[in-house]
């Protein structure tokens, strides 16, 4: 059965039993987790996506064709990595996955060769989490640091 949106999804109506959400809340929320970074490249986006654990924060990021999983143990700053990469045609791919120490920073290499090549750097600087990035993509070359999140 059809339903209707209006615009921009303050409200929806289905019509098989003519209930009415409100989308306004849902997405101010998501707007509220969502940090974009302005880089030579193009936007880098900072998701906070939520967490069961009080002690863990886990976002994601996304550059270019890279999207970067992590998940930072508040206590011990012990971090853990996943790097995946939309290629076209093949989809989302695991690229890298790695555990280290934020205070140490974290190296990894990552490559689905021809598509993509580079690394990867995440570390503590002060409070601030510092993402280190060069890498060739889709036949692009993106490098910078940027801080993309701070610890409290």
């Amino acid at each position: 059965m059809p339903s209707f949106a209006e615009p921009p999804f303050k409200q929806f109506q289905d019509l098989n039993d003519n209930t009415i959400i409100s989308g306004e809340s849902t997405i101010q929320d998501f707007e509220s987790r969502v940090k974009v970074i302005k880089t030579e490249h193009g936007d880098l986006f900072v998701y906070a996506v939520e967490s069961n654990d009080e002690n863990a924060k886990t976002y994601k990021i996304v550059i270019g064709p890279i999207e970067i999983d992590i998940t930072i143990d508040l206590k011990n700053l012990t971090i853990i990595i996943e790097v995946y990469a939309n290629i076209p045609f093949v989809g989302k791919v695991q690229i890298a996955k790695t555990v280290g120490n934020l205070r140490d920073g974290v190296t990894l290499t990552m490559g689905y060769p021809p598509f993509i090549g580079g690394s990867l750097t995440l570390k503590l600087d002060g409070k601030n989490v510092v993402l280190g990035y060069s890498f060739d993509a889709l036949g692009f070359h993106c490098e910078g640091s940027k801080v993309i999140i701070t610890l409290h």
